[in-house]
């Protein structure tokens, strides 16, 4: 413990990643002196009580959708084919947190709420201390925290993303972004009726949806010059599944997947390197497509659902690309409702006015309301160019930072995408998609966490992928060692010839990430597919084996394999910091 800073350890976020993260650090050091800073007034992230609304599903299943010490205790009856309320997941974070307790103090009693970060710096006079800056709501002064090293937990679905459209602000109407959705009530405001969505991807689904249900006249509009709508799993899956999201966390997939992740094994090599093996990876994504078309049924030729344009929700990508956040149908009713009562427009926003929007087309649609189901800013805002740069993080392609950037990585992306070629080569023939001009450079972040030349702060939850349970579950663990010196690249001391790996690797990542996601993957966070593969890597970098064998390749990996994790990094690592 340093005398010189107030905490050991400050976490930024008490959603799922900041509470894993704050227990698993805990579990090895319990007496370490730690803080969550939380901005909003409930813990839960994404999951908290001002998030959530009746009709929200989860999209993980019941087995997979929690932590691998303490089981979610639901019930046969509330649950649809391992899918639940959303309103559950909120309850059992609130659980969790009070009830792990380390020296005396549980993860919720460290929590400081209603505490926006506001800037993350260096010590000036002291480069080893970092300072946090924080504003707190209701008129309280503002607070300034310092700590040895910081878990930046903030994810990304923390700070909305809000389209530029032209004379927006003449709108007279209620606008929000979906995260509003829950506590602003627009589902039972009588004096808003016509409601406009606008967004392709799941949280605008479940925005259609659940005003549509409200009995609202839902207008969903998905821009033209985006990644398109997205795909949705089919409720019900094939045997030998009961849930949705199995068969993307199992180890079979690792052979159809083209995950940088996955170690080269033969298997691997045929798979990718092979005329046969990519037939048969293309055939089996087109199979699984074929499967996601079938239950949508897109062609569907009733009155209603032709007049409602639902054909506009045929995505524009093939599945294996994922170029779209895939979601999962969730209610059986789904795509009925949306085909009956809502009106789907593929085309963009030129203008708004005080009661309507104006589509490219001349469409004029009058609206009472206006819902962004448009995404999240995926660079955090706490940081300023200069710090964000060293430690890896995304800044404006547009600027010094940006140049500097675009100096020091230039080089070693040219080499990194042929690799990823010469391994990969299936993702040399891309389909075609509407490629956006990047505006922010990608994540440079080691395994997505660890800044290379800075081990004493890292990122969590900033990877868009299946399964946020287990993936919070083991970056938390890899985290901690990174923090505390059990990575060997991972240290002040590491060597120059240790450092170019981490460099090649996170050239190789960001390479991949583009080539493999399309546009969806150029911040190179995106690995939709990847969860078991990331995971196991993360694992296989701290030497850990407990968690493999107890599925095999054909069962899928659910949160009860990762129980024993910690004691067995304690046992190979202690817990002396």
């Amino acid at each position: 413990m340093s005398a010189k800073s107030g905490y050991d350890v400050l976490i930024i976020g008490a959603g799922m990643y900041g509470l894993q993260a704050a227990r698993t650090y805990l579990e090895v050091y319990p007496n370490a002196k730690l803080v969550i800073l939380e901005g909003s007034e409930q813990l839960g992230g994404a999951w908290s009580q001002g998030r959530v609304y009746d009709t929200l599903w989860t999209q993980d299943s019941h087995s997979v959708a929690e932590f691998s010490d303490v089981g979610l205790p639901l019930e046969p009856d509330q649950l649809n084919c391992g899918l639940f309320r959303a309103t559950h997941m909120t309850t059992y974070l609130e659980i969790y947190a009070h009830s792990h307790k380390y020296a005396g103090s549980s993860v919720a009693d460290r929590i400081r709420f209603a505490c926006r970060v506001t800037r993350v710096s260096k010590l000036a006079d002291d480069k080893t201390c970092w300072v946090v800056e924080t504003e707190q709501k209701d008129g309280r002064p503002s607070r300034t925290f310092q700590a040895d090293k910081v878990i930046d937990a903030s994810g990304i679905t923390s700070e909305p993303a809000l389209p530029d459209l032209p004379n927006l602000h003449a709108f007279r109407g209620t606008r929000m972004h979906a995260i509003e959705l829950a506590s602003n009530q627009l589902q039972s405001n009588e004096k808003a009726m016509r409601i406009v969505v606008a967004g392709g991807a799941k949280s605008a689904a479940d925005a259609a949806y659940a005003l549509a249900k409200a009995g609202k006249i839902v207008h969903w509009v998905v821009r033209k010059s985006g990644g398109g709508p997205c795909w949705y799993a089919p409720l019900h899956p094939k045997p030998p599944f009961t849930s949705t999201d199995e068969p993307l966390l199992t180890r079979v997939l690792y052979y159809i997947m083209s995950s940088h992740f996955v170690k080269d094994t033969l298997i691997v090599r045929f798979m990718n390197r092979t005329a046969i093996g990519r037939w048969l990876t293309r055939f089996a994504w087109k199979s699984i497509e074929a499967d996601f078309r079938k239950r949508a049924r897109y062609d569907r030729n009733d009155a209603m659902a032709v007049e409602n344009g639902f054909k506009n929700l045929i995505p524009d990508t093939p599945l294996f690309w994922a170029n779209d956040n895939t979601g999962v149908e969730q209610r059986d009713d789904f795509f009925d409702t949306i085909a009956t009562k809502v009106r789907v427009y593929r085309d963009d926003i030129t203008e708004v006015e005080p009661n309507a929007v104006v589509l490219s087309d001349g469409t004029r649609i009058e609206t009472d309301a206006m819902v962004f189901g448009t995404g999240w800013r995926q660079a955090p805002s706490h940081y300023d160019a200069q710090t964000a740069l060293d430690l890896g993080l995304p800044v404006p392609i547009a600027g010094t930072a940006g140049s500097v950037e675009r100096q020091r990585w230039d080089a070693a992306d040219k080499e990194a995408e042929k690799r990823v070629l010469q391994r990969f080569p299936i993702l040399a023939d891309p389909p075609r998609y509407n490629k956006r001009t990047a505006s922010m450079t990608p994540y440079r972040l080691y395994r997505c966490i660890l800044p290379i030349q800075d081990p004493s702060i890292v990122s969590l939850g900033r990877v868009n992928i299946i399964n946020g349970w287990r993936v919070a579950e083991v970056q938390s663990l890899w985290a901690v060692a990174a923090l505390n010196g059990r990575l060997p690249a991972a240290t002040a001391t590491a060597t120059n010839k240790e450092e170019m790996q981490m460099r090649q690797d996170v050239a190789d990542t960001a390479m991949w990430c583009a080539r493999r996601y399309l546009d969806k993957g150029a911040m190179a966070n995106w690995f939709l597919w990847d969860c078991v593969a990331y995971t196991d890597a993360l694992l296989d970098d701290l030497g850990l084996v407990s968690h493999l064998g107890k599925e095999g390749l054909l069962q899928p990996c659910r949160a009860q394999s990762l129980r024993g994790l910690i004691g067995e990094y304690k046992a190979r690592y202690g817990s002396r910091e």
